[in-house]
């Protein structure tokens, strides 16, 4: 709720996680999901709470007499889409240029700015804020010589399109390229750089102590909630249906967060179900390819419905948050307490493989000895059973 303390003596803005909550019970099926004949059904929810890690950043971006902008980022893009997607995005909408116009150089801090690394779900927030002061001064000098070249203050001038103009009157437009080039033939490059880094979060110093982080620089909130099926006979468990609301501050390329968002449904499924690491008595791993470490594939992720949230409080650009981690959060915790549901007794070990969902249903729940080797799913197939119970109770169109 607003105004509670963290466990470091922080305290929180906003009543997030009670606006998701109505939100999960808004997107809840209206009927219960088919399951198997004689499976048992469960329904599972989790709420949690991560953060971003903030960290320094720096851009420069450079205006090109084309009417392109080149964005020299101190980070890289490691597959989240955040320097290709939304930072571009963040610099054309301050600029007035189209994002395919923004064009991003992946340098290294030997030849930009610093920053502290890819990671933490810090790259839309830092890099971002930090391309946003560059396009901000970049644009000051643009309207700057817009001026001189249409002699009007540069005040009563805006950028739309590629397109400088009086605000309210076309009548003396002159496009981005024109512009640049006029500056670039009396001053030189137009060339504006950004820098930023954490603001810092107040917290009481006597319950920070001992704390590895003292206060979450941006918080981020999430509920997630799904219904599974559980064979009685077998402890197979079915995830039917997933659902996930999110805290994302402000939606810079609302397509990517979703795509984030299954990317981490999808890797918790095989977190909480399948992927398991055992080690023999020799000391050696016994699992030696994808034959025996089970990852999940196409036929066992549900369709995850996901909900933006967008309001609540963050110093990142435009209001934005970080995505990137805290989709796989609460995944196992869902699915756990939608297994527990179904049987009727806590799970409380992962992956949560038949063997154990059976054990537990039974009342004699396996004891974590790392003895649980791959053979034991040779007679589960489960991506083969989801794909047929999805084709025989495929929704109406």
């Amino acid at each position: 709720r607003d105004g509670s303390l963290g466990s470091t003596g922080q305290v929180f803005e906003g009543s997030i996680h009670n606006e998701l909550l109505e939100t999960i019970i808004a997107m809840r099926p209206s009927t219960p999901p088919a399951a198997p004949a004689g499976w048992a059904l469960g329904r599972g929810l989790a709420v949690g709470t991560w953060f971003v890690f903030v960290g320094p950043s720096a851009a420069t971006i450079n205006l090109n007499a084309d009417g392109s902008a080149t964005l020299v980022a101190a980070g890289v893009e490691i597959g989240s889409g955040s320097t290709v997607q939304a930072i571009p995005q963040i610099v054309a909408d301050t600029l007035g240029i189209a994002p395919e116009l923004v064009v991003v150089m992946q340098a290294d801090t030997d030849a930009s700015g610093y920053d502290v690394g890819v990671g933490g779900g810090r790259t839309t927030v830092s890099l971002g804020s930090a391309a946003l002061l560059a396009a901000e001064d970049v644009r000051a000098k643009l309207l700057d010589a817009a001026s001189d070249l249409m002699e009007v203050a540069a005040s009563d001038l805006e950028v739309r399109n590629g397109v400088i103009s009086v605000v309210g009157d076309n009548r003396m437009a002159r496009s981005v390229s024109e512009v640049v080039t006029f500056a670039q033939g009396r001053g030189g490059p137009l060339i504006g750089n950004g820098a930023f880094t954490a603001k810092g979060t107040e917290c009481l110093a006597g319950c920070a102590a001992g704390h590895m982080i003292d206060a979450l620089d941006i918080p981020i909130f999430t509920v997630h909630e799904c219904d599974v099926a559980v064979d009685p006979a077998t402890g197979m468990v079915l995830i039917l249906d997933y659902r996930v609301a999110q805290d994302v501050g402000r939606a810079i390329n609302p397509d990517a967060i979703r795509g984030q968002i299954q990317g981490g449904v999808a890797q918790g499924i095989g977190y909480a179900l399948t992927e398991e690491i055992t080690i023999a008595s020799d000391g050696s791993i016994e699992q030696k390819g994808f034959g025996d470490y089970r990852l999940p594939i196409a036929g066992d992720v549900p369709e995850v419905h996901s909900v933006l949230h967008e309001g609540a409080p963050s110093y990142g650009p435009f209001g934005a948050k970080g995505a990137g981690e805290i989709p796989i959060m609460n995944v196992a915790a869902a699915i756990g307490n939608a297994i527990a549901a179904a049987i009727g007794a806590p799970i409380n070990e992962l992956p949560m493989t038949p063997p154990r969902v059976l054990a537990a249903a039974k009342g004699a729940y396996l004891n974590f000895t790392l003895e649980h080797l791959s053979a034991n799913w040779d007679s589960f197939p489960l991506g083969d059973l989801m794909q047929q119970h999805r084709s025989q109770h495929q929704p109406d169109k």
